[in-house]
């Protein structure tokens, strides 16, 4: 079995099977790369602008946790779009993942809609 067969073998329903589901199969490991990764440059590459041109002004005012909690917000947005509507609506049954497949609720469908206009959004060329 090559690493590809490894990833779609769902003989485990349990904790492992579904781990496997989200991070793989879902798209949770790219989302959360994704926002929390081009984020967090931007956050940084802002702060570096901010050291750079307001030297004065970033002596002043600046303080180690913003850019802690800069860099940690990001993250937790990837985590929020990508991993917690994966957890509540995907499944394994007969060994195959569906993921982002049940939306059982009224607010799971808005959370949808709102993840898709979201990633739109994120991926589409900026218009000026």
């Amino acid at each position: 079995m090559n690493a590809a067969g490894a990833l779609r073998d769902y003989d485990d329903e349990g904790p492992a099977g579904i781990t496997k589901c989200l991070l793989f199969d879902a798209g949770t490991l790219i989302t959360l790369g994704a926002y929390g990764g081009i984020a967090s440059i931007v956050v940084v590459t802002l702060d570096r602008f901010w050291k750079i041109v307001h030297p004065i002004h970033h002596r002043k005012y600046y303080q180690p946790w913003m850019l802690k909690v800069g860099l940690f917000l990001p993250w937790l947005n990837g985590i929020a779009v990508g991993l917690l509507p994966a957890v509540a609506t995907s499944r394994i049954i007969n060994g195959k993942c569906y993921p982002l497949a049940f939306w059982q609720s009224v607010f799971m469908r808005k959370v949808r809609l709102l993840r898709c206009r979201l990633e739109a959004h994120f991926w589409s060329p900026t218009t000026t």
